[in-house]
C-alpha cells in the first residue's frame, strides 16, 4: 500500500514536470468540474484498468509476463484510489463543492494515463500523438523496461534513423514508379480511332 502511494506521487511529479502533463491535468480538472463526481470515478476506474491492460501487452511484448504481480498492483491501486475518492467525494458533499474530488481524481487519472501512454509508445512508437509526448515519457519508459534513460533515448534515435531510411526508400520507389509510368505513357503506341 505504501509502495503504491509513493509510486503514485513519484509518477505525478514526473508528469507535472512537462507541458503535456499540465495540459492533460488541466483538461481533466475542467472536465470533471463540469461533469461531476460520477465522471471522475469512472475515469479513475477506466484508466487504472487501461494501464493494467497496456502493462500486460508490454510484458508480453518484452516476454516478461508476471500476472500475479500485475494483479496485486492493480488491486492495490484500485483500493488506494477508491479510498481516496471516497474520502474526497465525501468531503465535497460535506462542504458542498466538487473541486477537491476533481483535483484528486484528475491527479489519479493523469498518473494512470501517463503510465498507459508510455506502454502504448513502447508498442507503437510511430503513433503520432504518442510521438509528440515521447521525450516527456522517456523516464516512464525506462522504468517500465528496467533500462536507463540514455538507453531509451538511444533506442528512440535509432528508431528515428530506421524510420527515416524506410521513408526515404518508400519515396524513392514511388518516384521510380512515377518515372516508369510516365516513360510508359510517352512510348505507348498511339491507338488509331475509326472515324466514320
Amino acid at each position: 500500500m505504501i509502495h503504491t502511494i509513493s509510486h503514485f506521487f513519484e509518477k505525478l511529479g514526473c508528469a507535472l514536470q512537462t507541458f503535456w502533463g499540465w495540459m492533460v491535468a488541466l483538461a481533466l480538472v475542467v472536465a470533471d468540474y463540469f461533469a461531476g463526481h460520477a465522471f471522475v470515478v469512472f475515469l479513475v476506474l477506466a484508466t487504472t484498468l487501461m494501464d493494467a491492460i497496456w502493462g500486460i501487452a508490454v510484458s508480453l511484448h518484452e516476454k516478461k509476463f508476471a500476472l500475479s504481480e500485475l494483479g496485486r498492483l492493480t488491486i492495490g491501486k484500485l483500493l488506494v484510489y477508491g479510498g481516496a475518492m471516497f474520502v474526497f467525494v465525501g468531503l465535497d458533499k460535506f462542504i458542498d463543492s466538487t473541486i477537491t474530488a476533481s483535483v484528486v481524481g484528475a491527479a489519479i487519472v493523469l498518473v494512470e494515463f501517463w503510465s498507459s501512454s508510455a506502454s502504448m509508445l513502447i508498442l507503437f512508437p510511430d503513433f503520432l500523438w504518442l510521438r509528440l509526448m515521447r521525450k516527456a515519457l522517456v523516464g516512464e519508459i525506462a522504468r517500465k523496461l528496467n533500462i536507463s534513460e540514455d538507453e531509451v533515448k538511444e533506442e528512440m534515435e535509432q528508431h528515428d534513423r530506421d524510420r527515416s531510411k524506410r521513408e526515404n526508400a518508400r519515396l524513392e520507389r514511388m518516384r521510380k514508379k512515377h518515372v516508369a509510368d510516365k516513360d510508359g505513357q510517352d512510348h505507348a503506341p498511339e491507338v488509331e480511332t475509326n472515324k466514320e
